[in-house]
């Protein structure tokens, strides 16, 4: 890795702009740290609140969110390769990682080979879950943590015979959150922001914003928003985590 990426809290164990399934847990403590030692609004809006389950809590969230997706756009900005390394998992988180010939580098396919749609990439507004599950066709569409974002331009991952194709049509928030990459773990929907204690909180939630911007860098900005997040608030917080893997 670069001096700038290290310093930084880059991915100093894996290769620069890898995808974040490649970075160990050691340099996602040091991302973290990173990102902590930005001027932080989100710390001062959250200590003035009271509750986290109102509507109060809104302008923190949105804080968070866009200090670490501003921290991860600017280190996959400065990093060009997209070699993806999952050997830094222990034999325990790798029992997470169940996706059949998934996290690796897939080269994109030849522009000719794609048909795209003749909507890609066009905004398709707020969905319910159910109408995001109609995506699974020509035009593909995956949600994270509610951003919907059109990868219909890798049918290779996300089609019907890609690695990722189940997850084409879904929310993938709490398969990115756990760290179980199971189709079981689409489409659950929880408050992350309620997460315990916050230390895990803070972590795992950079750990999910990581692979938002990695989305975005891949995929382009979101068409849509899925309407369960609208007012995350109202959900309940999430359960305990089984510590395998933070998928980073």
């Amino acid at each position: 890795a670069s001096d700038a990426s290290a310093s930084e809290g880059g991915a100093g164990d894996a290769s620069p702009g890898a995808c974040p399934a490649s970075r160990s847990q050691a340099a996602a403590r040091r991302e973290l740290e990173a990102v902590k030692r930005r001027p932080r609004r989100s710390a001062q809006l959250e200590a003035l609140l009271q509750r986290l389950d109102t509507e109060d809590s809104l302008p923190f969230r949105q804080a968070l969110k866009e200090e670490l997706v501003s921290f991860y756009r600017d280190f996959y900005e400065r990093t060009s390769t997209k070699n993806v390394d999952i050997s830094q998992y222990s034999k325990a988180e790798k029992k997470g990682l169940s996706i059949k010939d998934g996290h690796r580098h897939m080269p994109r396919p030849d522009g000719d080979e794609i048909e795209l749609p003749e909507d890609f990439r066009q905004p398709v507004g707020t969905l319910t879950p159910a109408q995001l599950a109609t995506y699974v066709g020509r035009r593909l569409l995956v949600a994270v943590h509610g951003d919907i974002f059109d990868v219909s331009d890798r049918p290779d991952k996300y089609g019907a015979d890609g690695p990722y194709a189940s997850m084409a049509g879904h929310d993938i928030t709490w398969a990115f959150w756990s760290g179980m990459d199971d189709e079981e773990e689409w489409d659950k929907y929880y408050d992350l922001f309620r997460a315990e204690p916050r230390e895990e909180r803070d972590r795992r939630m950079q750990g999910l914003m990581s692979w938002w911007a990695f989305y975005e860098q891949e995929y382009g900005r979101p068409v849509g928003r899925l309407d369960v997040y609208d007012r995350e608030w109202e959900l309940g917080p999430p359960p305990a985590v089984k510590e395998l893997c933070v998928l980073m």
